[in-house]
């Protein structure tokens, strides 16, 4: 007799237990939260702005992320207001350049930048869990070698929590084209050939730092001069500086960037030009540029008592293998 009561009790709450089972898949485990999308501890989401698609009025446009968290997609539409905010900005520069000023990020000026919307309107059942905010910039005149910000933040929102680790973003607007890209640091390897004036003739290998500046066109220092990043100057990159200008046909047009002088030579139809190609000893195509050229750089400027002062030329044949 105890045995069949054991076992209708049993039973019974076996009947009450699976009436009361939900199914977890359709119920939200989280809470719902609003944020802005960043890559790391200082909230900053680098976009890359592509020369290829820049419009005949000089604008790109890339895209700002505004996400909801959860383990579903938010039930209801709700808006999200948007608005400047310097406060990570300033932060940003204390933390990673003290008191250097010259190495501060700069914000990128009001009349560059067109963000599509401050209200953001997130829709219901939102299979994505983001919505992409439009911010068009107007590249011409932006330095390769700066750092460009625009700081937003969530001024508000019609439902749900702001992750407020998370509620502001330094958006950094970035450029690269098909030769040179500027969020992660492009080089390619030197090897050539220096004859100076006095006739020596030195081979040199080196890596060089090359920087978009326009769909078509990258700078980098002139011969076997090197910039360093944290160390460079204005006033070097002004005097070291040369442009490299590929047109249709992948012929190099060499012009000088800052103060450098520069002469394009003749070494017929090998030199100057850009290839991508791949060779026998070669896993994967290569981009290269092969250069023809010589150049002098500035020594001493003139003065109203003494004429200007230049270095000796120096001619160089390089190629300029870009490291993957």
């Amino acid at each position: 007799m105890k045995k069949n009561i054991c076992f209708f009790s049993a039973f019974l709450l076996f009947c009450l237990t699976a009436c009361n089972e939900e199914d977890f898949s359709v119920r939200e485990h989280y809470k719902y939260m609003i944020y802005l999308l960043s890559e790391n501890t200082d909230n900053v989401f680098s976009a890359e702005y592509d020369l290829e698609a820049i419009t005949e009025e000089g604008a790109i446009t890339s895209y700002l992320s505004v996400g909801c968290g959860g383990s579903l997609s938010n039930p209801e539409e709700f808006i999200v207001e948007l608005e400047p905010d310097e406060v990570l900005f300033d932060k940003y520069n204390r933390s990673n350049f003290d008191i250097d000023y010259s190495k501060y990020a700069r914000l990128l000026p009001e009349e560059k930048f067109q963000l599509g919307t401050t209200r953001v309107v997130f829709p219901a059942n939102n299979p994505d869990q983001y919505v992409k905010v439009p911010i068009t910039v107007q590249i011409g005149g932006l330095s390769p070698d700066s750092i460009y910000f625009i700081p937003l933040s969530i001024k508000s929102t019609s439902k749900y929590e702001v992750n407020k680790e998370k509620s502001a973003v330094l958006f950094r607007v970035t450029i690269k084209n098909d030769y040179a890209e500027q969020l992660n640091d492009t080089y390619y390897q030197l090897k050539g050939n220096v004859l100076s004036e006095d006739g020596n003739n030195l081979g040199v290998s080196t890596s060089k730092l090359v920087r978009p500046l326009t769909k078509n066109s990258v700078r980098l220092y002139a011969g076997s001069n090197t910039q360093t990043i944290k160390t460079a100057t204005v006033q070097d990159i002004q005097k070291y500086s040369i442009i490299l200008t590929i047109d249709e046909k992948n012929q190099v047009r060499i012009t000088p960037y800052g103060t450098i002088q520069i002469e394009q030579l003749d070494g017929g139809e090998e030199w100057n030009r850009y290839e991508e190609a791949k060779t026998y000893a070669d896993t994967k195509i290569v981009k290269r540029f092969y250069l023809y050229y010589r150049y002098r750089t500035l020594k001493s400027r003139a003065t109203t008592t003494t004429p200007e002062v230049w270095d000796n030329w120096i001619t160089i044949k390089e190629t300029l293998k870009r490291m993957e």
